[in-house]
């Protein structure tokens, strides 16, 4: 697999050049040399890839020699994931993204141990480019705004279907049905506290289904690992 970096915008041309933070990265820690190849994405749905061309102290070219672009699948899976502890984000961001999701939405749930603080978009946001890395990932999962309960069942519709996972659910994941119309799945993610009776509720009044996933109880961080891929091979992906 290619090492994949991103930029703002891939051109039309033959060539392709890296600069910012991207190409310290390559020509700095990782010590690119000319003829190695590498994968360029403009973090939403196109690609190129090659071998680097050009090097200089702040940015790098490759010669395009292969292009292409991310394929749109429906029902986009939306993870809605309460804030969780600050030292399980990273681990959070990098099992959601190797499983697939297409948007994220952080949940200041009633129970969350931890709050939303000025930074943590930023970091959330630092936290996703770098699994998506990792991953060679060439999207960049969407990070919507932090949302209540109540701003999170407004974004419900005959067209999405929400999910919700918890432990006293008397449906299994397994026997739940999807209609083939979905355009998104929304999969609810409770804090470490857990999900409170009255968001419960709301999700439920809001056209929400209660389900749990086996016996055990996962944690908050690697829940919504555990529930993207059951719908991947639910939807028949995996």
């Amino acid at each position: 697999m290619l090492t994949l970096f991103f930029t703002d915008q891939i051109n039309d041309g033959s060539t392709q050049t890296l600069g910012k933070d991207e190409a310290h990265h390559a020509i700095k820690v990782l010590r690119l040399n000319l003829g190695e190849v590498i994968k360029i994405s403009d973090g939403v749905k196109k690609w190129v890839s090659g071998p680097i061309i050009e090097i200089s102290k702040k940015e790098l070219t490759i010669s395009v020699s292969e292009k292409g672009e991310f394929e749109e699948k429906k029902p986009e899976l939306v993870l809605v994931q309460a804030v969780t502890k600050s030292d399980r984000n990273k681990e959070m961001l990098e099992l959601a993204i190797e499983a697939g999701v297409d948007r994220i939405i952080p949940w200041q749930a009633e129970r969350s141990i931890s709050k939303w603080q000025s930074d943590s978009a930023q970091k959330w946001e630092i936290g996703i480019k770098e699994a998506c890395k990792q991953a060679r990932q060439i999207r960049l999962p969407k990070l919507m705004p932090l949302l209540t309960t109540a701003g999170v069942v407004q974004l419900l519709s005959k067209d999405a279907q929400a999910i919700v996972f918890h432990e006293s659910a008397g449906e299994k994941f397994a026997q739940l049905q999807l209609a083939q119309s979905l355009t998104s799945i929304f999969l609810i993610i409770g804090p470490e506290g857990g999900i409170s009776p009255s968001e419960l509720s709301m999700f439920e009044n809001g056209g929400g289904k209660i389900v749990r996933l086996g016996e055990t109880v996962l944690r908050s961080a690697h829940a919504g690992f555990a529930a993207i891929s059951a719908v991947q091979t639910k939807l028949g992906r995996w």
